[in-house]
C-alpha cells in the first residue's frame, strides 16, 4: 500500500492537484539530493542537446575563454522552472532523458532517471505512462492500466517485428498525447493496421483487400470463425469514420480516436496470439 492509497483508506485522499504537487516534491527531492552530493554529471554535448531540444538559452559563464558549467544543475534548475503545467514539465523532463548518452557509465542513469518518472508517476496515481520509440522516451496519458499494457504498450513493442506498422502507430500514438484529434490520426491507426497485416501476410494487399485474407488465416488456425466476421466488420468501420470525418473539418471525437487506438491494439493482438507469437494472459 502507498501513502495515497493509506490516506484514501483513512478518508484524506488527495484531489488531482495535489497529486500533481506530491508527484513534482517527490522528484524534486531526488534532483536536489542527486545534485547535491554532486554525484550525477552530465557532458557538454548532453546539455547543449537538452537547450537546443527545448528552446533553452545556455548559461555559459567562464573567465579568459574557459567555461565552467554544471550541465547536471543547470537542467535541474530549468525543470524546475517549469512545474506550473503538469504536461510542460512531462515535456522538458522527457527532453532531459532523450538528451543523455545511455552508453556512459555513471552513478545515476537514463535508465535511473526514466524509472524516477514512472515511479514518481504510479505512486502519484497520474495516470500517464512513458514509452519508448526509435527517437526516444514520450509520454502516453493512459486510461485503464489494464488496457494500455495490453492493447497500447504491449503492441508497441509486439511490432519491433513490424517496422513500418511501428512507425505509423508511434505517429498515431503522439498525434493522440499531442491532443491533434484530427482524421490523419485516425488514419494513421489505419494504416498502421493495413502496414501490419502487408507485413505479417507478406503481401502488399490494402486493407479492404487483406480483410479476406487475414480471416481465412485465423480459420486456419483454428480460431472460431466468429472472431473472422468480427475482425472483417471492425476494418469495415475504419473506411465509414474516414468517408465521414473528411465532411467535418477534418476533426475527429477524441472518444473515437481512443476508441480506434484501442481496437487497433486488440486487432493487431489477436492475430499475433492466434500466430502464437504471443502467450495469452
Amino acid at each position: 500500500m502507498d501513502w495515497l492509497d493509506y490516506r484514501e483508506k483513512l478518508g484524506i485522499g488527495f484531489n488531482d492537484k495535489e497529486k500533481v504537487k506530491y508527484f513534482y516534491n517527490k522528484i524534486s527531492n531526488v534532483l536536489r539530493d542527486l545534485h547535491g552530493r554532486g554525484v550525477c554529471i552530465l557532458t557538454a554535448g548532453e546539455y547543449i542537446k537538452f537547450c537546443n531540444m527545448t528552446g533553452t538559452v545556455m548559461n555559459m559563464s567562464g573567465v579568459d575563454g574557459v567555461y565552467f558549467v554544471d550541465e547536471f544543475g543547470e537542467i535541474v534548475e530549468v525543470l524546475f522552472n517549469h512545474m506550473k503545467s503538469l504536461n510542460e514539465f512531462l515535456a522538458f523532463y522527457i527532453a532531459f532523458l532523450n538528451c543523455q548518452d545511455n552508453t556512459i557509465e555513471r552513478y545515476y542513469s537514463r535508465d535511473n532517471f526514466k524509472n524516477l518518472l514512472v515511479t514518481g508517476l504510479r505512486e502519484a496515481h497520474i495516470q500517464h505512462e512513458v514509452l519508448e520509440d526509435q527517437d526516444g522516451y514520450f509520454v502516453f496519458p493512459a486510461g485503464d492500466p489494464m488496457m494500455d499494457k495490453n492493447l497500447v504498450s504491449d503492441v508497441l513493442s509486439w511490432l519491433d517485428k513490424y517496422p513500418g506498422a511501428k512507425k505509423t502507430y508511434v505517429n498515431a500514438l503522439k498525434q493522440y498525447v499531442d491532443g491533434i484529434y484530427i482524421r490523419d490520426a485516425a488514419d494513421n491507426l489505419r494504416k498502421a493496421l493495413e502496414t501490419f497485416l502487408q507485413e505479417f501476410l507478406q503481401n502488399d494487399k490494402n486493407l479492404d483487400n487483406n480483410k479476406g485474407e487475414i480471416c481465412k488465416y485465423l480459420t486456419s488456425q483454428g480460431a472460431d470463425p466468429s472472431i473472422g466476421g468480427m475482425y472483417k466488420s471492425i476494418i469495415s468501420t475504419y473506411k465509414d469514420i474516414n468517408d465521414k470525418t473528411v465532411k467535418h473539418n477534418d476533426k475527429i471525437d477524441a472518444r473515437l480516436l481512443e476508441f480506434l487506438l484501442y481496437q487497433t491494439g486488440l486487432l493487431i493482438r489477436m492475430v499475433l496470439r492466434v500466430s502464437g507469437q504471443i502467450e495469452g494472459n
